[in-house]
């Protein structure tokens, strides 16, 4: 596929993120699409995650950056400091900086596929990123 510009790219040319399940990222499929890698943007990053049943980004933080989240389709939880709830497509929330939080898919035959952005980095890294503690084992 043909890049139209330097600041847009398809998500087919971007390769599945190494992320490991001992920092957080259980069975996860995940791509930084627009980052400071990709397209040198270097005050946010727009992801896209699919999440299975069994899969999960464990509790985690960003110090430095608040976190936008859109569900696309499939079902799931998302947890956030002392609440936990079910998420569907069409649902979105926020995550601000420096608070403890962690998604799951809970249904086999509908993976949570979400988008999210990281506000105030251009890369995993620079958000300040911190693994906290794994969940228990859910679905």
């Amino acid at each position: 596929m043909k890049k139209k510009s330097k600041f847009n790219i398809h998500e087919d040319e971007v390769q599945r993120a190494r992320v490991q399940s001992e920092d957080g990222w259980r069975e996860m499929n995940i791509k930084w699409l627009l980052c400071q890698e990709t397209v040198g943007c270097q005050s946010a990053v727009l992801f896209k995650a699919v999440i299975r049943a069994g899969a999960a980004h464990e509790k985690h933080i960003h110090r430095q950056a608040d976190e936008l989240i859109y569900i696309i389709q499939g079902k799931g939880r998302h947890g956030q400091g002392e609440e936990e709830w079910d998420v569907g497509a069409g649902d979105s929330y926020f995550i601000p900086r420096g608070l403890t939080h962690w998604a799951y898919g809970t249904d086999p035959g509908d993976p949570l596929t979400l988008v999210g952005t990281y506000v105030g980095g251009g890369s995993l890294a620079e958000t300040g990123y911190e693994f906290v503690e794994k969940l228990e084992r859910k679905v």
